[in-house]
């Protein structure tokens, strides 16, 4: 199943990731988990979830299955990580 449809996206790779660093930094926080807890929880290195989180378009991005993940843990939908959803 797919999370959201890639051919609706509206935005260049760059724009989508920046949303996606800064609103998932912003759930993890509302939620009340640290980096380091994100990391175990998805079952990444502390490293790995950090790079998510920087918006530094060099870092590490997640795969889909991984965005999947994300959005589980932390119970909102791939589409409101990446702000490609109207509310």
């Amino acid at each position: 199943m797919l999370c959201f449809n890639y051919t609706n996206l509206k935005y260049n790779n760059q724009i989508i990731m920046e949303n996606f660093s800064k609103n998932l930094k912003e759930v993890r926080m509302q939620k009340g988990l640290s980096q380091k807890q994100m990391a175990e929880l998805l079952g990444v290195s502390y490293r790995t979830y950090q790079n998510y989180e920087l918006l530094d378009s060099n870092n590490r991005e997640p795969d889909l299955e991984m965005l999947c993940k994300i959005s589980g843990v932390l119970n909102v939908s791939v589409d409101y990580l990446l702000d490609i959803a109207e509310y």
